[in-house]
């Protein structure tokens, strides 16, 4: 029983006769409440598969099998849950199960039980990104990127945020994006510390490293990639230890130390060979090959390449790139510049493919070299034009990227501060839910007891629904504004919306309001969010209710109004703040909004309107602000 079911007990027994309190635990042992405290059957598995662990393909299957037989479309939230670890478990590496897997996300996202969770259509969008990257499709993958990215901060769900900013900053560092790089893979490294994610904080410490030694750092790459190997070692996980292995090689071969890097390559590609993994066997072949030959041992390069080429695609173009131009290169120092040239084009083509910058400095000096030993000097000159303007504009970016880097470094405590709030926000919204849960368990409690003592339970059962009134008020309102607050609101209008009567909604906030925190402080923000408050109330008509839904952002229900009245009481909005004097809370002080309309048109729920609404405010943020727009 838990510790305050057992001093619940102990309270009754001070108050009341024995025979009740024995009734009371009695009724403990098959109440709602004690079941409360038992662990969701599905829990494990699924925090086993969402904690990055690495399962065999047979450990793998038993544990989705296992989910898939036993929750079904009822048990929405398991089900939904259920459809995202489907996802991310589709062997993105399989040219084939990624085409399954664009096809399961694009149901799943049609699906009208997977709508109703914008969390877990932001996590399928997200791993529709995976398959996107993982097929070649880099501009549509930092495309979705990007979208989750600015839903995941929507939803405030730190998880979401980590694991988007943590894609997008590998492919930017994999792109020489090295700023940006930084900047994402910075922050999801401290939200998947504060979430105790240890897993997946190494995982993005690779990340950070790989982009560090990308970024002509090799010496602080090796810090952090000698230290991951002992993590991985330590854990078990042999796999990944080896992964470590190989870019710990590349630093090393970057650094110059070419015999100390092909040992590190010789351990990955023993370790695949020992797994019978041919695969991973020719990605290390790969970089084997281009140690070797500024070893000058070109024969054994050649020896690998052609291994490798027995199973890496052109599809696998990190790989195939650099595979067609080690053999270009060999061709070119063995006098057969000819035979390079097939090489060089398909090396090109499949660096263009993922915008790799830092391949395509290389291939052009090659390509120039090439062309000089054949004399078509005018092809030679035009590939050491391409080189020299790719190298110079590699410089100017990495002299900007250090510039921002250091600014991300010293810029470490506020994206520590953002992500903790973040965090606790989290944490606010998980201690609701369990509360309101174990509310409804006791009312049920109470209830019972009180067809058992009916005079005692009625003066307390008084005393509690007083209680319930005022935190049930304190619930409904948001503080600073005293205005309805978003649970209050969404409530009202889905009431609103289920009495099949005219219904439109204004959805608005304020334009560029960062730049008043920034500039005048927190404080004059908060004064101007009620100010806000009141002049929207003041303007709307008794039957309307405005309320906080965001930080800057409010809601404006109309019962019983079309769209051309709604549009017209937003635009009177607008012109309202954009002409009112906030003097009185700061001197230069002046404020706007951006509003969107809409009405209930074919939505068959409020979030269809709503969301609606949303898309009116973004086109009045994408068509200059301080304007309002309807759909």
């Amino acid at each position: 029983m838990p510790p305050l079911q057992v001093k619940s007990v102990i309270a009754l027994c001070k108050h009341f006769p024995l025979w009740i309190a024995f009734t009371y635990i009695i009724l403990l042992s098959f109440s709602p409440i004690s079941r409360a405290e038992e662990t969701d059957p599905f829990l494990e598995t699924f925090e086993l598969l969402e904690s990055g662990k690495l399962l065999s393909a047979d450990e793998l299957k038993v544990k989705l099998d296992y989910l898939k037989a036993n929750i079904n479309a009822d048990d929405t939230s398991n089900y939904q849950r259920l459809q995202r670890a489907l996802c991310w478990n589709i062997d993105a590496f399989n040219p084939d199960k990624r085409d399954e897997g664009l096809t399961f996300v694009q149901q799943q996202l049609e699906s009208e039980l997977i709508k109703q969770s914008a969390e877990t259509v932001a996590d399928l969008m997200l791993c529709r990104g995976w398959f996107y990257q993982f097929s070649g499709e880099v501009s549509l993958a930092l495309d979705e990127y990007n979208k989750v990215v600015a839903k995941a901060y929507q939803l405030e769900s730190p998880r979401l945020i980590a694991d988007a900013r943590g894609l997008r900053g590998a492919m930017y560092s994999f792109q020489g994006n090295y700023a940006s790089a930084l900047e994402d893979l910075l922050t999801a490294q401290q939200l998947y510390e504060s979430l105790n994610l240890e897993i997946w904080s190494r995982y993005n410490l690779a990340e950070i490293a790989t982009s560090y030694r990308r970024f002509g750092d090799p010496q602080t790459a090796i810090k952090y990639y000698d230290k991951l190997v002992t993590q991985f070692t330590h854990s078990g996980d042999l796999e990944l230890a080896t992964g470590i292995t190989t870019e710990m090689a590349i630093a090393l071969e970057e650094l110059g130390e070419n015999e100390a890097a092909l040992e590190k390559y010789l351990q990955s590609y023993d370790y695949w060979h020992q797994e019978e993994d041919e695969l991973a066997m020719s990605f290390v072949s790969v970089n084997l090959a281009g140690t070797l030959i500024k070893l000058q041992r070109l024969d054994e390069a050649s020896k690998y390449l052609n291994f490798a080429q027995k199973h890496v695609l052109s599809s696998e173009e990190a790989f195939y790139s650099f595979m067609m131009l080690f053999r270009a290169q060999i061709s070119f120092l063995n006098n057969q510049s000819q035979q390079a040239l097939p090489f060089i084009e398909e090396s090109e083509a499949a660096f263009n493919r993922v915008k790799n910058s830092r391949g395509l400095t290389q291939l052009y000096m090659l390509k120039s070299q090439i062309y000089a030993d054949l004399l078509n000097w005018e092809l030679a000159y035009h590939s050491l034009e391409q080189y020299i303007r790719l190298h110079n504009e590699l410089d100017i970016k990495q002299q900007s990227h250090r510039t921002t880097e250091m600014r991300t470094r010293f810029n470490t405590k506020q994206v520590e501060s953002e992500n903790t709030l973040l965090i606790e926000k989290q944490e606010i919204k998980e201690r609701e839910l369990k509360i309101l849960q174990q509310n409804r368990y006791l009312q049920f409690t109470v209830i019972f007891l009180a067809l058992i003592v009916i005079i005692n339970i009625s003066f307390f059962a008084y005393k509690q629904a007083k209680k319930s009134k005022l935190l049930e008020v304190l619930a409904l309102t948001d503080h600073l504004t005293q205005l309805p607050n978003r649970r209050h609101t969404y409530t009202l209008g889905e009431q609103l919306f289920a009495e099949k009567a005219p219904l439109s909604l204004i959805l608005f906030d304020a334009d560029y309001f960062k730049k008043i925190n920034d500039l005048f402080g927190h404080d004059i923000g908060d004064q101007a969010l009620i100010a806000l408050a009141n002049i929207s109330s003041s303007i709307m008509r008794s039957s309307d209710l405005v309320g906080r839904v965001g930080g800057e952002e409010f809601l404006v229900i109309l019962p019983n109004t079309e769209l051309q009245q709604a549009r017209e009481i937003a635009e009177r909005l607008v012109k309202a703040i954009a002409q009112s004097d906030f003097s009185h809370i700061e001197d230069k002080l002046a404020m706007t909004i951006s509003a969107g309309v809409a009405s209930r048109d074919q939505d068959k729920h409020f979030s269809e309107l709503l969301q609606r609404t949303d898309s009116a405010l973004y086109q009045a943020k994408s068509d200059g602000r301080n304007c309002a727009k309807s759909v």
